[in-house]
């Protein structure tokens, strides 16, 4: 489907969120990190799994955006332009800057070159 403003809207999240411009928060859900942005927009990427008609498991992605308890709008890669890939990628960068895997890691390497 065509959306040219979900796609734009998309691809100036993931870069600002690249730049480290935007903070991401976890939720109690673990498969789903959200951030606030102006407007107050609050902005969730979340993962889930479910089966195929084929019975393979699927792991499916969406950008969420919502305002006083409504859902705006929501990315998935049936908005043309938006690949998977592409949601993968947001969705790993928020994961890790929400639960600070950068610098847990940093912290390790600190202690493995001790060793």
């Amino acid at each position: 489907m065509e959306d040219v403003k979900a796609l734009q809207l998309f691809q100036q999240i993931i870069t600002t969120t690249k730049k480290g411009r935007i903070k991401w928060e976890p939720t109690a859900d673990e498969s789903e990190y959200f951030c606030v942005l102006p407007g107050p927009i609050i902005a969730s990427i979340r993962s889930w799994r479910e089966r195929d008609s084929w019975g393979n498991d699927e792991e499916p992605l969406a950008l969420t955006l919502r305002a006083e308890d409504k859902e705006l709008l929501r990315v998935t890669p049936d908005v043309d332009g938006v690949q998977v890939a592409g949601l993968r990628e947001l969705y790993e960068l928020a994961r890790r800057q929400a639960l600070g895997v950068n610098a847990q890691v940093d912290r390790l390497l600190g202690e493995l070159a001790k060793l």
